[in-house]
């Protein structure tokens, strides 16, 4: 009977009545959500994204901004490899503004393209935990349309091509844990 109540003893009353709670911190939950303001395709240009955190390792979000002629918006997903390192690497897929026609003086050929994107990139959380900055790497698949425009472009003897467009977008912004 002693040993039984010596288990008892160590097993349920020591951890409950034998320490001093004032000395610890409980641990807060993750965030579930976080609001970010950036440039780049996954924030619609220049703009804003709002995520939401259902599980620590998958986000759904959804962005809107402008994106230098319109307005842009971009809704997707990412996973978050390494959720609890200041350092996560994230992958993402995403639907919404992923090109762009702007030319000088002839707003009529002024458009916005959405089709797919992938991207891969870093979370960068600093002491401020929950609050971080994402740079990321995105390769849009742009749609025939504009492909389509940007080779009826081209062949305008009116018009001067000054860039082409990338293959490669970078994406960066800082996001604000909403708790």
């Amino acid at each position: 009977m002693k040993k039984l109540l010596f288990l008892f003893y160590i097993g349920v009353a020591y951890p409950l009545f034998g320490q001093d709670y004032d000395t610890y911190e409980l641990a807060s939950p993750d965030p579930k959500m976080n609001i970010g303001l950036g440039i780049g395709l996954d924030y619609g240009g220049l703009g804003g994204r709002i995520t939401f955190l259902p599980v620590k390792k998958i986000g759904i979000f959804a962005a809107i901004g402008y994106a230098l002629v319109d307005f842009g918006y971009n809704v997707g997903a990412s996973v978050r490899i390494t959720p609890d390192n200041k350092i996560c690497p994230t992958v993402a897929f995403m639907y919404g503004y992923n090109g762009v026609i702007n030319v000088k003086n002839a707003a009529k050929f002024d458009k916005v393209y959405y089709g797919t994107s992938l991207a891969a990139g870093l979370e960068i959380h600093f002491k401020a935990k929950p609050n971080f900055l994402n740079v990321e790497l995105v390769v849009p698949f742009r749609s025939t349309t504009f492909h389509d425009d940007w080779d009826k472009l081209k062949q305008m003897s009116n018009i001067v091509v000054e860039s082409e467009p990338l293959p490669v977008a970078i994406s960066i912004g800082y996001h604000f844990a909403l708790k």
